[in-house]
């Protein structure tokens, strides 16, 4: 009885500090940010629909014009590609920002436009508003 008491106190903190990191009237310093790093990738495939990994990225942040590279460059699966990371979370504003991807290959290009946000005020993690989640290009 006394274990499912601890777990239920457990359960109700955790829900509380859940709705504390998400509730937008409360003072940045009172957030409370998970660990995780979240990427968000897209799956590049040919008319065929296999995957695509000789392409080339540039991703430019639409707001500014910067061409922005994301700071996490591990091992992904064949034709999947990093277009932002929580690595990018001061780029990014809470209302959002365009990033228009092009997708060059073998002299052909596939423009796809993808929008970011970090929301206020904790500012935790980018989150992905708007994108494909595959582009088609080439035979």
């Amino acid at each position: 009885m006394r274990l499912i008491r601890l777990l239920w106190l457990a359960l109700i903190s955790v829900g509380t500090l859940a709705s504390v990191a998400c509730d937008d009237s409360i003072d940045p310093g009172e957030c409370v940010c998970t660990e995780e790093f979240r990427l968000f990738t897209v799956r590049i495939v040919d008319r065929r629909g296999s995957p695509v990994s000789d392409a080339s990225l540039t991703r430019t942040l639409v707001r500014t014009g910067q061409v922005i590279e994301p700071g996490f460059l591990g091992l992904l699966d064949a034709g999947v590609y990093l277009v932002a990371d929580d690595g990018m979370k001061d780029i990014f504003t809470d209302a959002g920002d365009t990033v228009r991807v092009t997708v060059a290959r073998n002299g052909e290009t596939v423009v796809a436009d993808f929008v970011f946000a970090v929301p206020e005020p904790c500012r935790c993690h980018v989150e992905q508003r708007a994108g494909p989640s595959t582009i088609v290009i080439g035979n």
